[in-house]
């Protein structure tokens, strides 16, 4: 009886070693399952992470460039507004300019014609000038130009020479001087002014500040035109220094 007991005992035993093992083996597969399945889940997590930016980042340069095209189209489109626009400033200030010139030309018409006969100082064609020499003692030269004209005048009713500096007969005296020399006025220095030969009819001496050219002026009274000069001439020596 005691040997068949052992015998159950062992038999007993041995059902649950195998139980154990069948056990211990379906935990170790549940284990490996479980874990493949961490493994497995946990990599296809990494990787629809680490796409996730890769496609974020393609979005952000696709934006990136479609934003730079806009800008280069928005900047083109200024350049070409900012060019017609100095082209459009440009055709306005050539406009302007060209009906300036017309303005001044027209005013410069309409003074021709009320003052015909008086003339600028350094109008006339100096190539016209007609010169010789002179055989008189004192005298280089004698010069008279066939378009010298009567300069103009302010003073009305009949005409009386005067030799009183400041006066306005005076004074245009001077300035027919000028014009017949070409020296201007403030560069020319009076040292005689008198009568020759008649009441209308005036001559001056003058040099020049710079090279002491000395002249000589004769002048003709034009009744409602002024002084007109008939002759010039360069003297060897100032003779009324």
């Amino acid at each position: 009886m005691a040997k068949y007991q052992s015998r159950l005992d062992k038999r007993s035993k041995k059902n649950t070693n195998k139980l154990l093992n069948i056990m211990i083996a379906i935990v170790l597969l549940l284990i490996v399952v479980v874990g493949g399945t961490i493994v497995l889940g946990g990599g296809g997590g990494e990787k629809a992470t680490t796409d996730a930016p890769k496609n974020s980042e393609t979005k952000d340069a696709n934006n990136s460039d479609k934003g730079k095209e806009k800008e280069n189209s928005v900047s083109m489109d200024e350049k070409d507004d900012s060019k017609d626009k100095a082209d459009d400033e440009q055709k306005d200030e050539d406009k302007k300019k060209e009906d300036k010139k017309k303005e001044d030309e027209k005013k410069k018409d309409e003074s021709s014609d009320e003052n015909q006969d008086s003339v600028a100082l350094d109008g006339e064609d100096q190539s016209k000038m007609k010169v010789e020499e002179s055989t008189e003692p004192n005298v280089v030269k004698t010069m008279v130009h066939p378009d010298w004209k009567p300069i103009g005048t302010e003073q009305t009713g009949e005409h009386v020479s005067v030799y009183d500096e400041g006066t306005v007969d005076w004074q245009e005296k001077i300035k027919a001087t000028s014009y017949a020399t070409g020296i201007p006025e403030e560069n020319m220095t009076i040292w005689w002014m008198e009568g020759n030969g008649g009441p209308q009819k005036s001559m001056a001496t003058v040099t020049t500040k710079d090279t002491k050219t000395p002249y000589r002026v004769y002048l003709q009274w034009v009744d409602g035109k002024g002084w007109q000069p008939t002759k010039v001439q360069e003297l060897k020596e100032n003779d009324k220094d």
